[in-house]
């Protein structure tokens, strides 16, 4: 993370959500006020990070000659710093994720408000860049106060508490949505989830649709256009059910909205598993979701990897959920996933004429298949990349490449998309395969074919083509290389029949003569239908977060969706997960009751260590300077004390600290605020009797 402000106690809020949530990855912070040399250096850790996410923290103020806003030159300012780091952004790496966190700054300011939407669009054609506004995430978690200029002053961290753990958790989200394996079904009760009510008790109209009611439907609906699928699981009549779909008109949802509906009596862990199996996706894949708590937990008891999460029984907290409920957030969706339902639905129509074929060769024959492999069209990039990072059982090399690596295939590459068509439906861009010479042979280090497609001959249509291309080039020979997975055993099959070989080792080059590899083509009758049914359910090969989130069974996340909405209540949930109190020389004292106790409390919850002694050095508990700076924060917010750094330094215990602020400070617990309004009474009183004096001399014709 690099920034033009301090950006150090952003490190420990997006620390406690990958805790939280299992993610594999450390917070590394760049040198501070150096983004435009992190950009720009080849050798900065933002240049040299190949892994993970880089993030950049911005405000418009610090790139501004004195931090002035109010300028009549600032928005040409502001327009050649959106240029000048359009040009630095564009030289990251391609394949690293990058985030762009905007302010907050002051709403009112037209100017910078205007600004941050420049620079979104203006980066909204580089590869793997977003911009997010900073004050989304204040809306997002009821900030109140945002800016902190106190704070600002002291240690250039020019936000309050609260802000910051807004901040700090909007780039944990976004980072934990890019590395979460995609949810493929949302699987949904009806009564008491998307309306309030029994249908079976009250009658269709008899159930009462509210604002929540309508929020969880409508986030719904937008997974289904993002390329999720949804379920419905209702223990009710069915003809009721289809009664209110087809009734009330005040729904978001609609009955042909769900590709698969299990309405009736039986348990819904059964009905999950046959939905999963009859369309191909594994159960770590499925988001369930139930007010019930009973139905929740036998779903977490039959279907661990499933991500159950328990809706609220009280509508008036369904909107907040909605918002809070992380497994919503996607990132990158193609055109392939905004077609998935209507894809998957062509599949059952493709499966019913299967059953009713006596060979699979008469059944290919029926589908009239069209394949296409041609070089990637413009806007084939997004898929392409999805197609390394989600194709799991037909992937040779399990390369998983962003677009910025696909895009950057060297011109003298055969890179090439892979369509497919037939009399039923477009199965969109399913595969790829890319190849460059080496030596005398055409090396195949992209071979991958969606699931969906298999077993219709385009995988050998597709090392066809490698032949035939290798001759084109005079090479003698196609290589194909391996990496054994534990979902790759279907391209590991294809590629020992193909090549006459068994694979040597979980890593090893398939080889053939290209004259042999051109002449690939698809034998029917050496193929029985077993193999191009994909409908059956794979077990899972899950991430580290995936893994221990399955192991959660989604508990997680409904209790961000429940209890972590508010920047209030992160912080405290932070504060909780404290550390023990370090091993000192020391023994530990109990700091005294009134000032020391509170200060006691700040250094606590700064340093989030379960205790800290009056007489414990401030440094040998583990505070930084920046840690001041919170220090100072607190307690001007907490106690309505106001004092600088240097005498912070200078008073290094509790004791020490508390017996200097003693004797200049106002009482502990003053409020804030009210310090604040007394001062500014005080201000107004004496503006008054200026301008009365004032007025008063010019009445008597003296200067003013």
């Amino acid at each position: 993370m690099s920034g033009t402000w301090t950006l150090d106690p952003l490190a420990p809020v997006v620390g406690y959500w990958f805790d939280l949530l299992h993610v594999d990855a450390d917070v590394r912070l760049a040198p501070y006020a150096q983004v435009f040399q992190q950009l720009l250096d080849p050798d900065s850790t933002l240049r040299r990070n190949h892994a993970g996410a880089n993030v950049v923290c911005l405000r418009w103020e610090d790139l501004l000659p004195h931090g002035n806003a109010t300028g009549a030159d600032t928005p040409a300012l502001l327009a050649a710093r959106i240029d000048e780091l359009h040009a630095a952004i564009t030289v990251l790496p391609h394949h690293v994720p990058c985030l762009v966190v905007v302010g907050p700054g002051d709403a009112a300011n037209r100017v910078f408000n205007e600004a941050t939407r420049a620079l979104s669009a203006r980066l909204a054609g580089i590869p793997e860049v977003h911009v997010q506004d900073g004050a989304d995430a204040m809306a997002r978690y009821r900030v109140g106060r945002v800016q902190d200029a106190a704070s600002d002053r002291f240690g250039h961290v020019p936000y309050t508490g609260d802000a910051l753990v807004a901040l700090g958790t909007a780039i944990a989200r976004w980072y934990a949505a890019r590395v979460r394996p995609p949810i493929k079904l949302f699987a949904v009760d009806a009564d008491h989830t998307l309306w309030s009510g029994v249908v079976g008790e009250q009658g269709v109209d008899g159930l009462r649709v509210d604002p929540g009611h309508l929020a969880l439907q409508r986030a719904l609906a937008a997974q289904a256009g993002a390329g999720a699928l949804l379920g419905l699981l209702s223990k009710n009549e069915e003809a009721d059910l289809r009664a209110v779909f087809t009734q009330r008109h005040d729904l978001a949802l609609g009955w042909q909205d769900f590709i698969a509906h299990r309405v009736d009596w039986n348990p819904k862990p059964d009905h999950l598993r046959d939905i999963a199996a009859a369309l191909g996706i594994g159960l770590d894949s499925v988001v369930f979701l139930d007010d019930n708590p009973l139905e929740c937990a036998q779903m977490r008891a039959a279907s661990p990897s499933t991500l159950t999460v328990r809706v609220p029984e009280d509508p008036q907290r369904l909107e907040a959920f909605v918002e809070h409920l992380w497994l919503f957030d996607r990132h990158a969706v193609t055109a392939e996933d905004r077609d998935r339902a209507a894809m998957y639905r062509d599949n059952a129509a493709r499966a019913d004429v299967l059953r009713g074929t006596t060979s699979l060769q008469a059944f290919l024959d029926g589908l009239e298949l069209v394949v296409d492999i041609d070089p990637p069209r413009p806007g084939d990039l997004p898929r392409l990349s999805q197609l390394t990072r989600r194709t799991n059982q037909f992937n040779a090399s399990l390369l998983r490449l962003q677009e910025g690596e696909l895009a950057a295939t060297g011109a003298h590459a055969f890179h090439r998309g892979v369509r497919a068509r037939d009399r039923f439906g477009d199965y969109g861009l399913v595969g790829q395969l890319r190849a460059s010479p080496q030596g005398g042979c055409l090396l195949v280090d992209l071979f991958m074919l969606s699931c969906r497609a298999l077993g219709r001959g385009i995988e050998h249509r597709m090392l066809a083509a490698a032949g035939a291309h290798a001759q084109a080039l005079g090479l003698a020979e196609v290589a194909v290389r391996f990496t054994a997975g534990e979902r790759n055993t279907p391209v590991r099959r294809f590629l020992e029949t193909a090549f006459s070989t068994a694979a040597d080792g979980d890593a090893c080059v398939f080889r053939m003569p290209a004259s042999q590899a051109a002449a690939v083509a698809f034998d029917a009758s050496a193929t029985d239908n077993g193999d191009i049914d994909d409908g059956a359910p794979v077990a899972a090969a899950l991430s580290v977060p995936a893994a221990n989130a399955a192991r959660d069974g989604g508990a997680v996340y409904e209790h961000i969706a429940h209890h972590l909405a508010t920047a209030a209540d992160i912080g405290r949930a932070i504060a909780a997960r404290s550390q023990p109190r370090p091993a000192l020389a020391t023994g530990f004292i109990a700091p005294a009751p009134g000032l020391e106790h509170a200060i006691a409390a700040i250094w606590r919850e700064v340093l989030r260590i379960d205790a800290a002694g009056a007489q414990d050095p401030f440094r040998e508990l583990g505070g930084k300077s920046i840690h001041l700076v919170q220090v100072h924060r607190l307690l001007l917010e907490r106690l309505g004390i106001d004092v600088d750094i240097t005498t912070l330094f200078q008073h290094p215990t509790v004791a020490s600290l508390a017996a200097h602020l003693s004797t200049r400070s106002a009482p502990a617990g003053v409020d804030a605020a009210q310090q604040r309004g007394r001062r500014m009474r005080e201000a107004h009183a004496r503006a008054a009797l200026l301008a009365a004096a004032r007025k008063h001399r010019l009445g008597n014709g003296e200067p003013a």
